[in-house]
């Protein structure tokens, strides 16, 4: 796994599942209290709630996402998971594949 760009702390640690040229599928797992930071890609992605829970900030409108949403993130949209009460875990499908991870 190349290391991202954008270094995750501590708190977050990411798990690859496919890294190909069309798509990326990521695991995430987050900890409670992780204020990781606003950041954009030109990947458009999807995210699914495994477990826990988080407000998502996409261009400035915050949605809450629960165990078994999803969301959809355009690409170039600013964005980012904000700090939850919750740990998460939950998978992030990328179109194209990331680089960067």
């Amino acid at each position: 796994m190349k290391e991202p760009f954008i270094k995750l702390p501590p708190t977050v640690k990411r798990e690859v599942l496919v890294a190909e040229k069309a798509c990326t599928l990521v695991k995430m797992f987050v900890k409670a209290g992780t204020n990781p930071p606003l950041h954009t890609h030109p990947h458009e992605q999807i995210d699914y709630m495994i477990s826990g829970a988080a407000d998502v900030s996409i261009e400035g409108v915050v949605t809450h996402v629960k165990q078994g949403a999803s969301i959809h993130i355009p690409g170039g949209a600013e964005h980012g998971f904000l700090p939850s009460a919750e740990d998460q875990e939950f998978l992030e499908f990328f179109t194209p594949g990331r680089e960067d991870i």
